[in-house]
Parts: C-alpha cells; structure tokens; sequence
C-alpha cells in the first residue's frame, strides 16, 4: 500500500478518488483552501471519520515519506504543496493518471460530455447496484442516497470488477481512459472551442474497448462513429435504438416509454429523461433487461444541486442548482417553468476563466430563456483563489442582457432582502452556480426566510 496526499482535496473529483484510495487501504491526506478558510466543514469532517489526515495548505501535509502528491488541473505550479514536493523530489500525479490505474484494468464505464456526466454516472452506478452487480464509482457529484455519516456520496467502493466514472474533457483528461463502455452525452462549447471538444471525443471514442453509448439528439456528438466499435444510440429523435416515446412531464416526475415499458422518473424535466435513456442503454449493453433497469431508476433520487427542491414556502418554491454553462442554464430554465408563475434567479458566474470565455453566450441564454416579468440577481464571480486573471465582473455580463429585470448585488444578505421584496405567490426562485458548496447554504437561508414570513 502506498501513501498518497491530495493537493486540493474538497474539490469534487479530488475528494471522490480520496475516499476510494483510503478504502483500498492506503494512506491518504490532503489539503484544501477551502479548509483552511473553514468552508464546507461536512465534507472535511466526513474525511477525517474515514481517517484521511486534513492539513493546511502550506506544505505541512507533504513528508519526505509521501510516495505520491495528487493535483487537478486547478492546482498552480506555485502552490506551497507543490514546491514541497518538488523540494523532496517526489513523484507528483495528476489526478486523472492515478485513477486511470484503477480504472483501466478493470471493466470499466466512462461518462463524458459537457452536460449531465454527473447524473448519467450517478444512474448507471445506482442501476448496477440495485442489480447487484455492486460496482465502485468516482464521481463529480454527489448521488442522494449515497450520503452517510462517513461517505460523501460522490464515490462509493464496489466489490466486483465493475467500475463506473465521471471524465473530464476540459483539461483534456478524458484521454487517460481506455473504457470498456463510453458514454457521450453531449457537446457544446464550455472550456474549449467546439473544434477542439469534437477532437478529443473522436479520440476517446476511439480508445472504447467495447460499445460506445452516444446521444443522438446532440448533433455534433451524433456523428461521433468509430469505425469497429459497437454503437447504441439514445434520445427523443426515432433514429436512436433506444428512444423515449409518450412523454409526460409533471412538476414532479417524468414519465416515458422505452421499448413499450413505461418509465416513471422521480425527477424533472426531458433533460433528466435524456440522462435515464444512456443510463438504460448502458444497462442494456451489459444485459440487464428494462424491467430491473426501470425499477432501480423509479428508486433514484438523484444528484445533489442539479434541480434539488429546498422548500415550498408561502407559495414560493426554492430550488438549489449547479448549472453553469448556457446549455444546463437553459435547460434548467425550461423546467423550471413547469414549477410556477415567474422565476427568480440568482446566478453566481463560476470563475473568472469560464466567464469570460462564455460570457456572450450566457448573456444569450438569459436574454432568451427569461422573460420580461422574470428577475436574474447576479452575485459577484465566485473566486476559488490562487492567480487567476481577474479582469472581468459580473457587470460585464450585466451589460449585455437586456431582456429580464436584471440586478447586480454581490452581498448576499441584500440580496435575500430584494427577492424577499419582488417576491409573491407562485414564484420560482432558484439559486443557480458551480464550485462553491456555501450556494446551498445560501439557498437554505433563503427558503427559511419565506418560511418565516409565513408567520
């Protein structure tokens, strides 16, 4: 056993790959700068009862005796654990390389694309395990259900040779995947250019041992076709092989038919519904039949933040939500309608790097999507540290949408006052941003102030 000490520990990936290392038997310690501002105190506790020793970031974790330092493509070259391991001379791992050491000897089931990785991952690993095949998954989001008082639940250890991960093809990670299924569910610009995205989905594509599982709805990922690969489709088109026919949305569920046996989905929208359709076609590439496949999805309750209803309040509904880019924003709009009257939506930009890569398509999707009579609250670019260039703010975004009443208001306790203000009976307010777990906390904060003025 080896000892191993991650270098940014609460990041989502990071802390997944952390739990299945310690649960190996190794040694594992990390450190994070969210820990040493004392955020996202659950999950630094929920590490330290699986015995994985915290350290502040400031070479302190790093002994001579570590056999391995584990980064993200988010750690800089001068980050004080960095330069400690490079005082001691040893051997410093991307996080990708050391899970594809685990991964790749085994049967494995990789997920890309820009959207919905987290869930189709968090489906195919419940399917497989509600069908006793109990596999290990890695995962970028945490799978309701999985939670526990010591695991996260963004991982979780299996006991056969099945394993099932979330990839990342923003730093071009992806590559160090050699799966025996492949999943693609979808491509669209965030991080990378659309040219360079559809180069490095050929190359994974071409790197599936077996059946490559691909959304046919997304047009640029559809005409992903390796030659000698098997290929399932999946989608709402009557092209794909498996297809969802006689769909019902309700603001509660989805229901649909795949195959003549009908689904019924505990979560939100015909996005949820394209997720469940790869999750069926890789169950079905292993031999599962539809009936063990639809009862285990009717048992899902899906991933943390990605449409998690807080509170129904004094006729208000709050909802908490990762979406980030333009085709999760829009998609989460287009649910979101189906809840209420009007949205009101708070949307932290999650970087400086991604906004200002994306920043005339998020003003796009928001001056599309939302109406006159909706609210957007814009919250400062939330700001994980280190040497990013911060030359952009949310003004910059600000400044190019039109459409919906729209707010600049970087203090988050004026901006409960506002919406507590505009709000009224039949609203849908949705705080909406990637990477900082403390927007859950804030959308609690909001749902208890409606449900205070029940009172």
């Amino acid at each position: 056993m080896k000892s191993y000490h991650f270098v940014g520990i609460g990041g989502s990936g990071m802390s997944a790959l952390a739990q299945v290392m310690k649960s190996k038997g190794n040694s594992v310690t990390g450190s994070d700068r969210s820990y040493d501002r004392g955020l996202n105190q659950d999950l630094f506790r929920s590490l330290r009862i699986q015995g994985i020793g915290l350290y502040a970031q400031d070479g302190s974790g790093v002994k001579k005796d570590t056999d391995y330092v584990v980064v993200s493509s988010a750690i800089e070259k001068g980050n004080p654990d960095i330069k400690k391991a490079k005082s001691l001379s040893l051997p410093i791992l991307h996080r990708a390389e050391l899970l594809a050491t685990i991964f790749n000897p085994s049967f494995g089931i990789a997920v890309g694309g820009t959207s919905g990785k987290s869930t189709v991952t968090g489906m195919i690993s419940f399917v497989l395990e509600q069908t006793k095949l109990n596999p290990t998954m890695i995962n970028g989001g945490v799978v309701n259900g999985y939670q526990g008082e010591e695991w996260i639940g963004n991982a979780r250890l299996g006991s056969s040779n099945l394993m099932v991960i979330e990839t990342d093809e923003s730093d071009g990670s992806i590559l160090n995947f050699s799966p025996q299924v492949g999943v693609i569910t979808n491509i669209s610009k965030e991080h990378r250019d659309i040219e360079e995205l559809l180069s490095l989905f050929e190359t994974f594509a071409r790197s599936i041992k077996g059946c490559l599982v691909i959304n046919e709805d997304c047009p640029l990922a559809s005409k992903i076709r390796p030659q000698g690969k098997e290929i399932l489709t999946y989608g709402l088109k009557n092209s794909a092989l498996y297809k969802a026919e006689e769909i019902q949305v309700t603001p509660t569920s989805s229901q649909f038919q795949v195959h003549g046996i009908p689904f019924n989905l505990p979560l939100l929208g015909r996005h949820n519904i394209s997720n469940a359709l790869a999750a069926i076609a890789v169950g079905s590439s292993l031999k599962l039949h539809l009936s063990l496949i639809k009862a285990a999805l009717e048992r899902f309750r899906g991933i943390k933040r990605r449409l998690e209803l807080i509170s129904r309040s004094n006729g208000i509904s709050v909802f908490d939500d990762f979406s980030h880019n333009p085709a999760k924003i829009s998609a989460a709009i287009e649910t979101l309608r189906g809840q209420g009257k009007r949205l009101i939506l708070i949307f932290q930009p999650h970087g400086y790097g991604p906004t200002r890569f994306l920043l005339e398509e998020l003003a796009e999707v928001f001056n599309k999507s939302l109406s006159l009579y909706d609210y957007l609250v814009l919250l400062d670019i939330y700001d994980a540290g280190g040497t990013a260039e911060r030359t952009i703010s949310s003004l910059d975004l600000l400044n190019r949408i039109k459409k919906p009443k729209v707010l600049y208001c970087p203090d988050r306790e004026m901006v409960i006052s506002e919406v507590r203000k505009v709000s009224q009976a039949g609203d849908v307010v949705v705080v909406m941003g990637a990477r900082d777990d403390t927007l859950t906390l804030f959308a609690r904060r909001l749902a208890n102030a409606f449900k205070g003025d029940e009172n």
